[in-house]
């Protein structure tokens, strides 16, 4: 007689000792030929519901095969399971939480393809149906944004688990899931937001696994609610600033311990070609091994901003059939056939808004970032309207009434950011350049004349007067770099004479002791130059402590994509001829400044004799040799470390 699930008989108190002996054993995949009358799976999460112990014992034993599901080697088993439950998103509820999250962490390519689709549906009624299992989907759909990877433990190379196209079926699988449910519950973004922080991956993992993320990221940005797309952009490039100043550290230390990564960046090999020589490599060594990883981060930092810069030429719509013509090559298949979108998405004239927001929340407080700041550079070269942008946020952050210690640091670093973009932006014009000059000059007067004018009890070097050094370096900078322009212009070389540049020099706060040292030097050297000012006695030989945090955004661009939209958009540093001779010698003196004091006279004839100023323009100086490569001795190690000479590099004389 064949058993029903009605006729089942209940169990009497006395049977339930019986019944907790019940051992659960590892199930074998369940066969095709099953009884006519096998309970559903609707049926058994019913009565498991109800309480009736027979259905809660088989949803337990279900719930443990689903363990070594990836394990199946026959489809027929998986296909016979995973029909009974995908179909009945509706009958699940908090107390089956254990059977969902199991599906949940099904990997998807173990799935077969023939209900591939039925378990996308599910996942997504899932999330929308109970508000217990938002958040657990999120995460699970998430994490497979992530490309999957394996690494050799000896040689820690990277593998990809899966091919490319099954890969991407993987991501547009995950994005479509993500965008219906946001579609249906839109109130679930932040509960999204929240999910896409905590699946970033560890720091520990390979670079290529954070790069496939950030990808998926930027896609998210074609369908999320313009209500996170800022959050989200602040995850992305807080995370970027972190491995972009950790790769500054890495890459301080390597040039300490002579390692030829960066001898490879400077003698232009390609990255490609140096990580295919280490992989290649038979002797597995420890200073491989780090060489391999740093590497493989440019390449991630690379990649990233390369992807950046595609999303923003796809938001402002530029021809790329225009760029490919003057020689723009980028790959942006990925963007393009993304074919997901979203019905409140922030709209592309508010992309740059928003990516002030962001310089301003994150970037400004991020020292040591070489590469990813570049992006603003970029983007604020597309338009007019974002040059003026940019410049005028950068100004009311820096003078703006600090309310806490942040709040002065992030003031220090919009000084720092206005000055790299009036110094080395190519499209910054010459008098939009002095028009800000101007405006910086007449708020450091005005800083002198309320705190330190005229009194015996001024201490220079404050932190208190952070960012009136960092408005004074600034200053400086732009000064250094524009300056020959500005003098071929006789009314603002006269405009110029007027300002009074020794009011501020000289003042008792003294900025030119607590500013960079080659900026310094080079500044006082044209201004004596130009019979400004006298300051050059005002120098320390000794280094001081500075009382801020001092950055040169778009010091330097080694990426090899990305560099194509960068080096364009930088000045490189220009002087005049007649000032060649002694910019060179005072720059060199900064260069032996920080030998020992047995070699700084030694070092001084050579470099003086044989080093000078790089970035200058050939139509002004004829040079009857070459430009001469970088030199890594441990001497010159301040003129080639990132930041030690902003912009302000050696060449042949």
């Amino acid at each position: 007689m064949k058993r029903s699930t009605a006729s089942a008989p209940s169990l009497s108190p006395k049977h339930e000792s019986d019944v907790k002996k019940v051992k659960l054993e590892d199930v074998k995949p369940p066969t095709t030929s099953n009884p006519p009358n096998a309970p559903t799976g609707r049926e058994i999460i019913e009565n498991y519901l109800k309480g009736d112990v027979t259905s809660a014992v088989l949803y337990r034993k279900i719930c443990n095969a689903l363990e070594t599901f990836d394990q199946w080697e026959s489809e027929a088993p998986k296909l016979q399971l995973l029909e009974q439950f995908l179909g009945i998103a509706d009958a699940m509820e908090a107390r089956t939480d254990v059977l969902v999250k199991r599906l949940l962490n099904l990997r998807w390519d173990k799935i077969p393809s023939s209900v591939i689709e039925k378990f996308r549906t599910f996942l997504c009624e899932l999330a929308i149906r109970h508000l217990c299992f938002t958040e657990d989907v999120y995460n699970s759909v998430i994490e497979r944004l992530v490309p999957q990877i394996s690494v050799n433990d000896e040689t820690r190379i990277v593998t990809f688990v899966l091919t490319e196209e099954k890969q991407n079926e993987h991501f547009e699988m995950a994005h479509y899931i993500i965008s219906s449910v946001l579609r249906c519950f839109p109130l679930s973004a932040k509960t999204l937001l929240k999910c896409a922080k905590k699946a970033m991956p560890h720091v520990t993992r390979p670079a290529v696994t954070v790069s496939g993320y950030m990808r998926n990221l930027i896609l998210m940005q074609k369908y999320i609610p313009s209500s996170i797309s800022k959050d989200l952009w602040e995850t992305m490039f807080d995370r970027l600033a972190r491995d972009d100043a950790h790769n500054w550290r890495c890459e301080q230390n390597e040039e300490e311990n002579k390692s030829p990564r960066l001898f490879a960046l400077n003698d232009d090999i390609l990255i490609e070609e140096i990580v295919e020589s280490t992989n290649n490599s038979e002797d597995v060594t420890p200073q491989l091994l780090e060489q391999r990883k740093g590497e493989q981060m440019l390449q991630y930092l690379d990649a990233v901003c390369t992807d950046v810069i595609a999303f923003i030429r796809d938001s402002e719509g530029i021809d790329r059939q225009e760029s490919e013509e003057k020689g723009e090559k980028i790959d942006e298949k990925w963007l393009t056939s993304f074919k997901f979108s979203g019905d409140k998405v922030l709209a592309a004239d508010k992309l740059f808004d928003t990516f002030l927001e962001v310089l301003e929340s994150t970037m400004l407080n991020a020292t040591h970032v070489q590469y990813i700041s570049f992006v603003w550079l970029y983007f604020g070269s597309l338009k007019a309207e974002y040059e003026q942008k940019v410049l005028e946020h950068l100004w009311q952050v820096t003078i703006r009434m600090p309310r806490a210690p942040a709040d002065a640091r992030k003031s220090q670093g919009a000084a720092s950011y206005l000055a790299a973009f009036l110094a080395r932006a190519k499209y910054v014009k010459k008098n939009t350049a002095f028009t800000w000059l101007e405006e910086i000059y007449t708020w450091l007067r005005h800083y002198v004349d309320q705190f330190g004018s005229g009194s015996s009890q001024i201490l220079p070097g404050l932190q208190r007067h952070g960012t009136f050094y960092a408005v004074s370096q600034a200053f400086f900078l732009v000064f250094a770099f524009r300056y020959k322009e500005f003098v071929k212009d006789q009314e603002m070389l006269e405009t110029i004479r007027r300002w009074g540049v020794g009011r501020v020099v000289h003042s008792p706060l003294e900025p030119l002791r607590f500013v960079s040292k080659p900026v310094a030097r080079c500044f006082s050297a044209i201004t004596r130059s130009l019979q400004l000012v006298y300051c050059n006695h005002v120098i320390p030989i000794e280094e001081v402590q500075r009382p801020f945090d001092d950055m040169f955004p778009f010091d330097g661009f080694h990426l090899k994509v990305s560099s194509q939209f960068m080096t364009p958009l930088m000045r490189k540093f220009s002087p005049l001829a007649e000032d060649l001779s002694t910019l060179t010698k005072a720059l060199c003196w900064n260069a032996v400044a920080g030998a020992t004091a047995e070699k700084s006279e030694k070092s001084a004839e050579t470099v003086s004799s044989s080093e000078g100023l790089d970035f200058l323009d050939e139509d002004d100086i004829v040079m009857s040799t070459g430009f001469r490569e970088r030199t890594f001795s441990c001497g010159q190690s301040s003129l080639i470390n990132y930041s030690a000479t902003p912009g302000l590099k050696t060449f042949n004389v």
